[in-house]
């Protein structure tokens, strides 16, 4: 956090220097900002050692809060110069900040002084040496296009039996089977491993998972599980426990399911959803984890659970080759090392593969892998739990400076959830922890960091992007509770569970003093303001216990949220308009808001340096055209129909917009509207789509979605070269084209997804044409009326992924397309009969030509057990 804390304020420092508005300061300033660079040095130098000396540690902390001090300062200056306010009380509130700058400059120079010291006479026999300031990121770090999946080494016998136990009992009633072990002893990995197992797949008709972690809501899981078992209603959210419970009952009776129930920790979770899961003979299974014997016992008294052992010293070893080498071998110098590391990991997984992440990052040499073997070998207690927080940690410190904020910012999120990548990333830019590498976009950059991340085993996929990449993350909950004792040592963050916690957060408090962080997980907006004394807070996040959100009781809250804050994220709670109170928070980089009748004052250009806007579950509004003037956003993002009004600026910055309607005044075919956002990559729009505009200007655009939400369904017009030539998401819903428009979209260079919804298309054949679609690899009929498909494998060359969803016209799925060699998977769900026996036939036709490959995925089963023998 120190070194974070200082590069965040030599930002602003730097821009305030060329700012007229401080030119009275401009000495201070300067001042302020030569010395905290040369004490950035120091922190630079002393990156290792301050987890080994206690003495430098202790420095690192007075830097921090010193830097911390002048963020304060600075802060409190700039929102006063810009707030309206007559000239004798900006006169009177600027006394204060200033006596404070000045008595940070003094602290400074005797804090130098001290540095200088070690320096010069390198005290404490730690042998420092002043570096330059030069970034640590390699700037040649690309993306991965896809991620590969989590590698499973010595669980082969367990899975086969958890299988037998799932699939090969005779008996027919309800059973539960239990994997018990403890943290990080990968009882997940294997769940998940039999979970997507080909012939669990298809022997069971429903299949469905949900985490619970430690605090659970009996709510959260039943629409966990429900998602997985009957089609998404919104009226879900307004049901009661019993009724949720119900439907779901309805959803499991007289189908063959399978419900992972992961991370279970009271026998109450249980006993609150035992109810709903028929026992009706039709072979219905429960799968927990869960780190607690008894409450295994518990579920199933005459099924022993499944004890989840730790590897042997050979399947250690060979998982650690695996992960660090790949499938490359370890070099004989390293082996030995390398088998005393494993050693002292005590077979348990995430160590071991957390402690790869380390290796597989750094430099592969004799001195640095006997360094390692030495600090794990030196963190060996009796507590075997514990003993595996120590290796974490290792990893902890040993991260790259510029990852450690990010590794430390995903104890904010919940226990167990999802974290959307997009959200991440935007927060993670929002917050200054991404540095600008050459003239890569920043997104890109965090996209980066994030998957230095996965590659250290620090962090989880959770959900892929359909063309590759991943699109949800998570965090292991060990890994969750280092981020949670790191942040704490730091004075990173406070997370608050109660409204009692909130009525501590105090300036007195010591541990809050310094947090920049608060990430609440209480309804304490129903009862009591924020306290106005935490004005050190910078980042506000609210999380809802529950999946839905609900409304505050009144928005008083609001009026305590500290003056200072540049993240403001009140997503989990629905608000009835637009605060005012926002307006003055001058600093805000992100904020997000929900609720349906949110619109925009014209006012919003008051918030200057934001960059991302996000308003969910708006029903529509106008944005004003003030927005525009908002040069520092990056991401606007407004559900609903949302017409827009002129512009008056270039918005360089600008990377999304979604979702607005095309003006009807512009000529037809015409969008020169967005000719002031030259550098976007994402566009939605939503509306009255008569004509698709030309958007073949846009040349960094990459997604686009266009949202038909006309009463009237009618063809849309589309012209040639409509697209912008490097798009490669494409989704269109409503738009009624006609099948043959798809050879012009075939003939887009780049683009690898498809999506085609609700009528996108109409008419009963699609004869597709040769040429087209040459980088495809993703393709989705979802609410799609086709009759009639044909197709060769010769025109989808690539295609990796083909999804049906209610078809209930389709004849035939191309029987051709099962040659196409890239093909990995063809997912079926609530299409013809017709259509599900050829996905069979295609199948059947594979698998006598040796292709083991491809998976074949009908939902819901009992259509392949009456349409098919």
């Amino acid at each position: 956090m120190a070194d974070n804390a200082v590069d965040l304020i030599l930002k602003k420092l730097s821009q305030l220097s060329t700012s007229n508005r401080f030119s009275c300061e401009r000495n201070k300033i300067k001042s302020l900002h030569e010395d905290l660079v040369f004490l950035r040095s120091f922190l630079r130098a002393s990156e290792q050692k301050r987890y080994e000396h206690t003495e430098v540690k202790d420095l690192v902390s007075q830097i921090t809060d010193l830097a911390l001090d002048a963020e304060d300062v600075i802060d409190s200056l700039v929102v006063d110069r810009v707030t309206k306010r007559s000239m004798a009380e900006k006169i009177c509130r600027l006394f204060y900040p200033l006596r404070i700058l000045r008595d940070v400059l003094k602290e400074m120079k005797s804090i130098k002084k001290v540095v200088r010291n070690i320096y010069e006479q390198k005290l404490y026999g730690m042998g420092f040496q002043q570096v330059e300031i030069s970034s640590n990121i390699d700037s040649s770090r690309a993306i991965p296009p896809s991620v590969e999946e989590e590698t499973v080494v010595g669980f082969d016998q367990e899975i086969g039996e958890i299988k037998e136990r799932l699939t090969g009992s005779s008996e027919q009633k309800r059973q539960v089977i239990s994997i018990v072990g403890m943290a990080g002893s990968g009882k997940t990995t294997l769940a998940r491993k039999v979970y997507n197992d080909r012939f669990i797949i298809y022997h069971f008709s429903i299949l469905a998972w949900t985490y619970v972690s430690q605090s659970y809501r009996k709510r959260d899981l039943l629409l966990g599980i429900l998602k997985s078992v009957v089609e998404h209603r919104d009226e879900f959210y307004s049901m009661s426990d019993e009724k949720l419970g119900d439907e779901l009952y309805r959803g499991l009776k007289g189908r063959r399911y399978l419900v992972v129930i992961d991370d279970i920790w009271h026998i109450e979770v249980w006993n609150d959803l035992k109810r709903y899961f028929p026992n009706n003979n039709n072979g219905g299974r429960i799968m927990f984890t869960t780190r607690i014997k008894e409450v295994a016992l518990h579920a199933q008294p005459n099924c022993p659970p499944h004890f989840l052992r730790f590897l042997s010293e050979d399947e250690s070893w060979n998982l650690l080759q695996c992960k660090v080498f790949l499938k490359e071998s370890c070099p004989p110098a390293l082996v030995e090392i390398g088998k005393q590391i494993v050693e002292k990991c005590w077979g348990l997984p995430l160590a071991i593969v957390v402690v790869a992440g380390l290796l597989a990052k750094t430099e592969k040499t004799q001195n640095w892998w006997n360094q390692v073997a030495e600090s794990v070998s030196s963190y060996v207690v009796s507590d075997s739990e514990q003993q595996c927080m120590y290796t974490l940690a290792l990893s902890y410190n040993h991260l790259p400076r510029h990852l450690k904020s990010c590794f430390l910012y995903l104890g904010a999120f919940p226990e167990d959830c999802e974290i959307s990548v997009r959200k991440l990333t935007w927060l993670w830019i929002a917050e200054g922890f991404i540095e600008q590498i050459g003239e890569k976009n920043l997104e890109d950059v965090a996209e980066e960091y994030l998957m230095e991340l996965i590659d250290r085993s620090l962090v989880l996929v959770a959900k892929k992007r359909s063309t590759g990449g991943i699109r949800a993350c998570r965090v292991h909950d060990l890994l969750h509770d280092l981020c949670l004792r790191k942040a704490k040592e730091e004075n990173f963050l406070q997370q608050i569970y109660r409204f009692e916690e909130s009525c501590c957060c105090s300036s007195s408090s010591p541990i809050a003093k310094r947090q920049r962080l608060l990430s609440i997980r209480s309804c304490v907006f129903d009862h009591s303001t924020l306290k106005s004394s935490i004005t050190h807070i910078r980042s506000l996040l609210f999380f809802a216990f529950e999946q839905n959100p609900l409304p505050p009781k009144d928005m008083s809250f609001i009026y305590g949220v500290p003056k200072l804050l540049r993240v403001l994220d009140l997503s989990a709670i629905r608000i009835p308009d637009f605060p005012k109170q926002i307006l003055q928070l001058v600093l805000l980089r992100y904020l997000a808001l929900r609720g349906k009748n949110v619109s925009l004052p014209s006012t919003i250009c008051n918030l200057f340096n934001l960059e991302t806007l996000i308003v969910s579950e708006s029903m529509g509004s106008v944005i004003p055209s003030t927005i525009w003037c908002m040069v520092e956003l990056r991401h606007l993002y407004i559900a609903g129909i949302n017409s827009i009004e002129g512009h008056s600026s270039e918005l360089c910055s600008l990377q999304t917009i979604a979702q607005i309607e095309p003006p009807r005044s512009q000529p037809a075919g015409k969008m020169k509207l967005l000719e002031w956002a030259p550098n976007l990559r994402k566009l939605v729009f939503c509306g009255d789509l008569r004509v698709i505009p030309d958007l073949d200007f846009l040349n960094h655009v990459e997604t686009l979605k266009l949202l038909n939400r006309s009463t009237d369904l009618y063809g849309c017009i589309l012209v040639r070269n409509n697209f912008p030539v490097n798009l490669k998401r494409l989704t269109l819903s409503r738009t009624a084209l006609n099948w043959g428009e798809m050879s012009t979209i075939g003939l887009l260079p780049n683009l690898e997804a498809l999506k085609l919804e609700f009528q996108a298309c109409v008419g009963a054949r699609w004869e597709t044409r040769d040429g087209g679609f040459r980088q495809l690899k993703f393709l989705r009929f979802y609410y799609m009326n086709i009759g009639q498909w044909n197709a060769s494998n010769i025109q989808f060359p690539n295609l990796q992924h083909l999804v049906l969803y209610r078809c209930g016209n389709l004849e035939a799925i191309p029987s051709e397309l099962g040659d196409i060699s890239t093909l990995q998977a063809i997912d079926v769900s609530w299409c013809s009969p017709s259509a599900v026996n050829s996905a069979l036939q295609i199948k059947e036709e594979q698998q006598n030509n040796g292709n083991d490959f491809l998976k074949i995925l009908i939902y819901p089963l009992d259509w392949e057990l009456t349409t098919y023998s």
